[in-house]
């Protein structure tokens, strides 16, 4: 039990998670979302398996970056099928009637590699604001954004209910980290 709301609190993390990048797709076989939380203050990771998304993004003009990251909350991966399919489930994201986390940046400010990404979250049905710095590399003709924020699972009704919604249980900060990947135009 306590592993499969640990899934799910990653899981929500890594939904409220997306970066700005170029007018192209995100590559998923070379991104990562991936969100922890701690489970009686032991850190518990795993890692999101299917996301897409796109990204228009102009190093000359970070301001003007529009993206937008679906995440299929079904995907949240704990290593193990009994935590996976927990997680999923009514008490955590409610995959059935919420199957996509999905987050929409609107807005990057700062410069260089002193970034910060705005936009929103929705997760559950429930849509929040979000801020967080975002690192972007430019190499090999692909621009690769890099982050990690912090969210609370129970502002997204995420293990709210019964014993879950015991943050001395299972915290309710969730850390989001991720890399994307996208083609430079």
């Amino acid at each position: 039990m306590i592993h499969r709301f640990t899934a799910t609190a990653t899981a929500l993390a890594f939904a409220t998670l997306a970066v700005p990048a170029v007018a192209a797709p995100i590559d998923p076989a070379q991104s990562e979302v991936k969100a922890t939380f701690k489970q009686f203050n032991v850190p518990v990771s795993g890692n999101f398996t299917k996301f897409t998304g796109d990204v228009q993004f102009d190093a000359a003009k970070p301001a003007n970056t529009k993206a937008t990251l679906n995440v299929d909350t079904a995907s949240y991966d704990l290593g193990d099928p009994d935590y996976n399919k927990e997680v999923a489930g009514k008490d955590w994201f409610d995959s059935k009637n919420h199957p996509k986390a999905v987050f929409v940046i609107t807005g990057v400010t700062g410069s260089g590699n002193n970034l910060q990404a705005t936009g929103d979250l929705t997760i559950r049905g429930i849509k929040k604001p979000l801020k967080f710095p975002v690192s972007i590399q430019t190499a090999g003709g692909k621009h690769t954004f890099t982050g990690k924020t912090q969210i609370k699972r129970l502002d997204y009704k995420v293990g709210a209910d019964g014993d879950w919604g015991d943050t001395s249980l299972v915290a309710d900060e969730v850390v989001i980290d991720f890399k994307l990947v996208m083609p430079a135009k």
